[in-house]
């Protein structure tokens, strides 16, 4: 029996990329999730990449038996580095790209899968809800360079809260064949909180539930904590145990640095299950065994977990709700196991973590949904696909950036009147106009910019806002079987996890970024905003497009750039400039930038911009595809 997630004799999969561990799933015929087993037969596949001498490469469990003998060899928590120029350390001696480092982990998991399905040819990768768009294109070129069709990237949080929307949405029929049924409105509206603590990563969810819709209200993370911080606090009282004991720190010898974290590691897994644990540490022909108590390793990790309490309060701020209006709290990634974990959030929310799902699974069996949901959107083009768009020669002209309006110096009045609206870029020319907000934003020296915007309302189609998976909407089109039915209803938006801006120059030389569409703003948005031109007789305007929650411009990460040139000689110093971000669900950004007095415009779309060009990518792709991968 096909999988749901093969069409027209294609078949993909989910990937759960993980920091520490990956895994992934297909979506069976009658709608339950499937988890492809490691060639060890377990449901995960350590995410570490061994290099041999001969040029082959190990990846998974053989992979870390071998990183404990020969250290410099081997790569792990790359996804830590995942959008960076170079992994963080040389591996005998040279320097990798992460994402030809994660295209070999998923070269692996493609190897197992096609064990089990046949051929693969595309995939659903999951990524940290607070991935920033230069990790969210490494995640996918990392795919593309494993020779995979990356249909879609989609947040941990939103395909775990996907996969338990499935497990409650559809039930057996009890028949002989085990169909599945779609379940009516006889579940509860709730608010449920996503706690996902992974290997490497931290992320924290809101979510609405409502009849069978599902509406992310806010998001936030930490892509710098997970279960690895915890395991180093393991290590250092180990080593330091070790040093007062023996006068040597074992952290200094790469090979006994592994053993010890191997060490930690287990320590900490039964520190979960018991009061107590041994940590046995061997360096310089000496050894030495540090006993551990729980309530030691609790102690030594409170800051830890007091960052991840930190961001459930920012995002039940931006939820603007209460934790009394919390009714579920699911616990995501292989680090929720951790007491101390539940203990937070059963202080915090009041109420005990749900755990009927497997923490190391649900994100993979959420991105085979996915993967079977994308498939059935007519047309759907995969987010590898997508190509910025270079923008054109400008030759001589003055393309200073834009000025805040309200800051021009001795500003005349304005020439021929500003339109009413500017137009919305072409793609979205079926949507509402956006809605100019004249109430311009005031920049203060040192002060954060106040953002001034108007979000366009959605169309029929679309959701009332925030993430939504929408199980309500009639299928495209009548089929027997009721899963796929229910498939083809399924309809997920997003928000987005860091604000979008633009530079813009203060008149004390100082740039800033000045925020058009914050974080956590439903998405599809189209947000416009008013600036001015710079000096006086200002012949073109640069937008930089920025991303980031910082007020300085050289703290964000710089996106693309819209530019309008030639614009005609005469200009006031101030004359108005209208930009327009229009921000759609898979991540595309278009900008239009409007000059109010002589109607010249320019527009872009800005695609996820990947690190590596086409070239760069397919030449490490034939790399990749040359090397032995076991």
């Amino acid at each position: 029996m096909q999988p749901l997630t093969t069409l027209n004799g294609k078949t993909y999969i989910g990937i759960d990329l993980g920091t520490t561990f990956s895994a992934m799933a297909y979506l069976a015929e009658n709608g339950q999730p499937v988890t492809i087993p490691s060639e060890t037969g377990d449901v995960t596949t350590p995410s570490i990449t061994m290099f041999n001498p001969d040029g082959t490469v190990v990846v998974g469990h053989e992979a870390r038996l071998a990183s404990l003998d020969d250290p410099e060899r081997a790569a792990d928590c790359v996804k830590r580095d995942i959008g960076e120029p170079h992994y963080s350390r040389l591996i005998d001696g040279k320097k990798f790209a992460p994402e030809a480092i994660s295209a070999l982990i998923i070269k692996k998991l493609k190897q197992g899968a096609e064990t089990v399905l046949g051929p693969v040819h595309g995939a659903v990768v999951t990524v940290p809800a607070y991935f920033d768009e230069r990790r969210r294109q490494a995640t996918i070129t990392a795919g593309v360079i494993a020779g995979l069709d990356v249909i879609d990237i989609i947040n941990e949080p939103t395909a775990a809260s996907l996969a338990y929307a499935l497990r409650d949405f559809i039930l057996k029929d009890g028949d002989a064949d085990e169909e599945l049924r779609l379940v009516g409105e006889s579940i509860p509206s709730h608010n449920a909180l996503v706690y996902d603590l992974g290997g490497g990563t931290f992320d924290v969810t809101l979510l609405s539930i409502a009849g069978k819709r599902i509406t992310v209200l806010a998001t936030d993370g930490d892509v710098y904590l997970g279960g690895r911080d915890w395991d180093e606090r393991i290590v250092n009282y180990a080593a330091e145990a070790f040093e007062t004991e023996h006068g040597a720190d074992p952290r200094a010898d790469p090979c006994g640095y592994q053993r010890l974290l191997l060490a930690a590691e287990q320590a900490k897994h039964v520190l979960s299950q018991r009061d107590e644990a041994r940590i046995a540490t061997t360096h310089a022909g000496k050894t030495l065994t540090a006993e551990l108590t729980r309530a030691q390793f609790e102690q030594m990790t409170a800051d830890l977990l007091y960052r991840t309490e930190n961001r459930l309060s920012r995002v039940i701020k931006a939820a603007k709700l209460s934790w009394d209006q919390i009714d579920q709290v699911l616990t995501v990634g292989g680090s929720t196991r951790m007491p101390q974990v539940w203990a937070l959030l059963e202080r915090i929310t009041g109420r005990k973590p749900n755990t009927s799902l497997p923490p190391d699974e649900i994100v993979a069996h959420g991105a085979a949904a996915h993967a079977a949901i994308m498939l059935r959107q007519p047309g759907k083009q995969p987010v590898a696909s997508l190509k910025p768009k270079q923008a054109a020669a400008t030759g001589g002209d003055d393309l200073s950036m834009l000025k805040d309006f309200d800051e021009i110096e001795a500003r005349e009045p304005e020439a021929p009147a500003a339109p009413t609206e500017p137009a919305a870029p072409a793609s979205q020319s079926s949507a509402p106009q956006p809605i100019i907000d004249d109430e311009l934003p005031r920049l203060i020296d040192g002060d954060e910019p106040v953002s001034s915007f108007s979000v366009a309302e959605p169309s029929s189609d679309d959701t009332a806002g925030g993430t939504a998976i929408n199980l309500d909407a009639p299928p495209v089109e009548e089929d027997p079987n009721e899963v796929t039915q229910v498939l083809t209803a399924i309809k997920t938006t997003n928000v987005n996890a860091h604000s979008l801006g633009v530079a813009l120059k203060r008149k004390d030389g100082v740039t800033i970024n000045s925020i058009i569409i914050p974080r956590n703003t439903p998405l599809p948005a189209s947000v416009t905003k008013r600036y001015g031109t710079n000096v006086p007789n200002q012949t073109g305007v640069s937008v930089h497009v920025l991303e980031g929650e910082s007020s300085l411009a050289e703290e964000c990460i710089h996106v693309g750039t819209c530019r309008i040139s030639e614009l005609p000689w005469g200009l006031r110093k101030g004359s108005t400039i209208y930009v327009t971000f229009s921000y759609d669900n898979s991540g595309r950004l278009e900008v239009k930038a409007i000059e109010a007095t002589s109607g010249k415009s320019a527009e872009s779309t800005i695609y996820r911009e990947a690190a590596m060009d086409g070239e760069q990518v397919n030449k490490v792709k034939q790399a990749v595809t040359r090397i032995t991968v076991t």
